[in-house]
């Protein structure tokens, strides 16, 4: 009697064992409310930032020049250690401030910003940037031709 007893105690351990071991139904509703929320968390959070960067209206003619005042022109020359602007090297906040009272004496001013072979490359996006912050909405690129 006792080996049979013994027998159907290992039979029901491993029963229950098997039990323990099979698939349960997975619910997936709560990941979907999960997923809505997060969704819904980080449209609310963001911010939409429509205009950044440097935007260029290019001219609709092909061909020909558009006359300004000498006064109208505001010409520099980046350098790659600053700004050579009116003979002299600056800073990019000394700079940004002499374009701001140029900005206000001309308000339809025009930023030509002249380029040598040797310059690098973020001095450009940097010198157009100091021009937008400034308010200058017309620049122009020239090659100083050295």
């Amino acid at each position: 009697m006792n080996d049979t007893r013994i027998i159907y105690k290992i039979i029901r351990r491993r029963s229950a064992r098997q039990k323990e071991l099979e698939a349960k139904p997975f619910d997936s509703s709560a990941i979907a409310d999960l997923a809505f929320l997060l969704l819904i968390f980080f449209i609310v959070t963001s911010s939409f930032i429509l205009r950044q960067g440097l935007f260029f209206s290019l001219p609709s003619r092909t061909s020909g020049s558009v006359r300004l005042e000498d006064k109208k022109i505001v010409e520099v020359v980046p350098q790659n250690e600053g700004f050579l602007y009116e003979g002299a090297l600056l800073d990019r906040d000394e700079f940004k401030g002499r374009l701001k009272t140029y900005r206000i004496k001309q308000p339809d001013a025009v930023l030509v910003i002249k380029m040598g072979p040797d310059v690098l490359y973020d001095r450009l996006v940097d010198t157009m940037s100091v021009g937008r912050e400034t308010g200058i909405a017309r620049m122009s690129l020239k090659n100083s031709g050295e």
